[in-house]
């Protein structure tokens, strides 16, 4: 196995590993685009594939590129929830993959980079007749008994080395910590371990540390077994398998996310329109669970002046689309998003909900105060407006002046790599800046 995965670190750049959307595989016929985000080891050639609109940085820029292939597993880690479905097979790959625990195997690298090997020299005490006699500690806990007027001790605390049992964890760390720098090593430096001269025991491993961590109080300690024991637990459910991947083929939910986290509001569920059934013979209405009565819903709600007269709330749904990076009209969304985002604006708008709405924001709504918008991933440092999209029915194409602004959806590009990288919950320089870009147009 090691022939095979050092082939890859053999290389002179890191960049030749990395995959971009401009040289990423596409169908000619369809034009689609291979929508997996991640890292993936298949058939000993690894490849790093980043979202649609990532600028690419200088080839020669070793220490940049290393830092956005962390920053990538960190965004995917902190936001891969369970609807972006951090993939356990690929669609390229001729077998079944287990979920690759990429956040064990960096800790372990991480851990030994600034510890080194795990080595620890313990002595247990106990009651009995053999045994090095700890003379200290047996006239400290026992009593003796009295004989001719002499205290005899019937028991003693003796000492016992655990010598064998954390050499044998050494080891077993050293093959965790090779394991560990044969796949993801090359993050961090070209240092290359040496091999542990254990082979793989998933039984005997999984003992030796599952009775450190009885006897373990050591919060650090701790959380290296526990990583430890993933990275074991993977490889046997694996078979130790060359083949492995770590990302996800709907980084759309993780646009989403990063998007509503650093401009979206927390009490955005009070902003969703809210569908029912009244049945025929039933004096109640009937609400849909709130799995479907959710899939109506914006992305992301973002107010600026909350509460005040000069408020502004910005309606905005995030669209993982190609366009940033094409400028094709045709990679920009559809009809079916345009009218569910003149829905969204209009039910804030509506005079008859405003009481559902937080007190402070329903207070201060105006028809003029309220914005629609497309939020789409590129490589532009600062957000671009592109231009809008509306619908005859609220904005014919031959008017001048949309009644109300959020009859104009704003296409809006924001900078993934920069999103990528500081997404700072509710960053009110970011808020500003997106509003602007938006409301002044």
């Amino acid at each position: 196995m090691a022939s095979r995965m050092a082939s890859y670190k053999n290389q002179t750049s890191l960049f030749s590993h990395c995959v971009y959307f401009e040289n990423s595989s596409r169908d000619e016929e369809s034009g689609q685009v291979d929508k997996f985000v991640g890292l993936r080891f298949i058939d000993g050639k690894l490849s790093i594939h980043f979202p649609v609109g990532y600028k690419e940085p200088d080839k020669s820029d070793e220490k940049q590129i290393r830092l956005d292939i962390l920053n990538l597993i960190s965004v995917l880690s902190s936001f891969g929830i369970p609807e972006a479905e951090l993939v356990r097979n690929d669609f390229r790959s001729k077998q079944q993959n287990v979920e690759f625990p990429v956040h064990a195997y960096l800790f372990i690298i991480s851990d030994f980079l600034n510890h080194g090997y795990y080595q620890k020299k313990e002595q247990i005490y106990k009651r009995g007749t053999s045994g090095k006699i700890n003379w200290s500690r047996t006239i400290k806990q026992l009593r003796p008994q009295i004989a001719d007027e002499s205290p005899v001790y019937l028991e003693f605390i003796t000492q016992k080395n655990l010598h064998n049992e954390n050499a044998l964890l050494t080891l077993i760390h050293k093959y965790c910590v090779y394991e560990s720098f044969q796949k993801l090593g090359f993050l961090f430096s070209s240092y290359n371990p040496q091999k542990s001269s254990l082979s793989f025991n998933k039984s005997l491993f999984c003992s030796v540390i599952k009775s450190k961590i009885a006897s373990t109080f050591n919060e650090k300690e701790l959380l290296l077994f526990k990583n430890m024991l993933d990275m074991i637990n993977y490889l046997d459910n694996s078979s130790e398998k060359k083949d492995f991947i770590y990302g996800t083929n709907n980084f759309h939910h993780i646009w989403e996310q990063l998007v509503d986290s650093v401009y979206g509001e927390k009490d955005k569920e009070k902003f969703y329109p809210k569908v029912y059934w009244r049945l025929n013979g039933s004096s109640k209405a009937f609400e849909p669970d709130s799995e479907k009565r959710s899939s109506l819903r914006p992305d992301t709600i973002m107010i600026t002046d909350r509460g005040k007269s000069n408020q502004k709330i910005f309606v905005l749904d995030s669209k993982y689309y190609r366009y940033g990076a094409t400028k094709n009209p045709n990679h920009l969304p559809d009809s079916g998003s345009v009218v569910k985002q003149l829905a969204y604006a209009e039910y804030i708008d509506n005079p008859k909900n405003r009481s559902k709405l937080p007190d402070s924001v329903g207070e201060n709504i105006s028809d003029s105060s309220i914005y629609n918008a497309f939020i789409m991933p590129a490589e532009n440092l600062a957000p671009q407006n592109i231009g809008y999209v509306s619908a005859d029915y609220v904005f014919p194409q031959n008017s001048d002046v949309a009644e109300k602004p959020y009859h104009k959806i704003y296409g809006i590009l924001l900078d993934v790599r920069t999103l990528m990288y500081r997404h700072i919950p509710h960053d009110k320089d970011m808020i500003s800046q997106l509003a602007n870009v938006i409301g002044n147009t």
